[in-house]
């Protein structure tokens, strides 16, 4: 609610019935706030009815003065008349001097206070958004700092994972090298024992073309023979099968460890560029924040040079 001119004259009457001088300072302390321009306004119209007020009267001599400066004659009474308007006057001039010097450095000091007033609440402003924007850069900073950990955390458990994983793959590949070295060794001796049967089939067939007599038994020997060797060829092909199925399967989980093993890296090398990511922001915050609170001081407002604020006198 604006002040009025009226609350204005009323509060200055009070500050003088008790004694005190009713500066702006002094008023706008009473009135509880306003305007330094208003307040001098006011203040100067105040001053001036007061002056009005407290003028001197020209009234006639008294009867009692009159009677006993008859002897002296009117000439006298006139001459001392004229004495005081001048004095008088000459006063005033003086006193409207000294009152327009005082107006003068009232409306600086006024418009420099209502500048003041101003760059304070500027200035006050800037300080609250300051605030501000550090108590939200220090939140986002506790975020990076929690997400960093995360991260921090989730690299070492990819890391692991990637480490596991090699370790699996050479592990499977010491196992495929394992069953494949198995494998040749039986097949090897598969080979040598069908090698042996022939052997012994090609030698019973010629004891059977020397051998007449023998024919039966050896032909009955050499159908038990060819029935061991087809069953052997049998028994090879099933183990050749299963390991030719085995073999397909080392290499399929083989390939799949291989494959989680890269998956592993990239996850790993992924969480490294975040990490780094987070650091450059880590520390972009940190520059942010400094440069914050080194301007959160404000800066001391100039005094004009050459001119010396001082209270006006009533």
């Amino acid at each position: 609610m604006a002040i009025t001119k009226e609350q204005i004259f009323q509060t200055a009457d009070q500050l003088t019935a008790a004694g005190e001088s009713p500066t702006l300072a002094n008023v706008r302390k009473a009135l509880g706030g306003g305007s330094f321009t208003t307040i001098s306004d006011a203040m100067n119209e105040w001053k001036a009815k007061q002056q009005a007020t407290n003028a001197p009267i020209r009234e006639p001599a008294p009867v009692a003065v009159a009677t006993r400066l008859e002897e002296l004659g009117a000439d006298i009474w006139a001459v001392a008349l004229e004495l005081a308007n001048a004095r008088l006057t000459s006063e005033r001039e003086a006193l409207e001097t000294t009152r327009t010097q005082l107006e003068t450095s009232q409306q600086e000091a006024t418009e420099l206070a209502d500048q003041l007033s101003a760059e304070l609440e500027t200035l006050q402003a800037q300080h609250q958004q300051a605030t501000t924007a550090l108590q939200a850069a220090n939140a986002t900073l506790d975020q990076l700092k929690q997400e960093n950990a995360a991260l921090s955390r989730q690299l070492a458990t990819t890391e692991a994972r990637a480490e596991e994983t090699t370790k699996r793959a050479d592990d499977l590949k010491a196992e495929l090298q394992h069953a494949h070295a198995a494998n040749t060794e039986q097949r090897l001796r598969h080979t040598n024992e069908a090698q042996a049967l022939q052997t012994n089939l090609t030698s019973t067939s010629e004891a059977l073309k020397t051998q007449t007599a023998e024919a039966v038994r050896l032909q009955a020997q050499l159908d038990q023979a060819q029935a061991q060797l087809t069953h052997l060829q049998q028994q090879h092909q099933a183990q050749q099968k299963r390991h030719t199925h085995e073999t397909q399967q080392l290499g399929e989980r083989l390939d799949k460890a291989q494959t989680e093993k890269e998956q592993a890296q990239q996850a790993a090398s992924q969480s490294r560029e975040e990490t780094a990511h987070l650091r450059g922001e880590l520390e972009a915050l940190r520059t942010q924040n400094a440069a914050l609170l080194a301007s959160l001081t404000p800066p001391a407002p100039d005094t004009p040079k050459g001119k010396a604020i001082k209270p006006p006198k009533t």
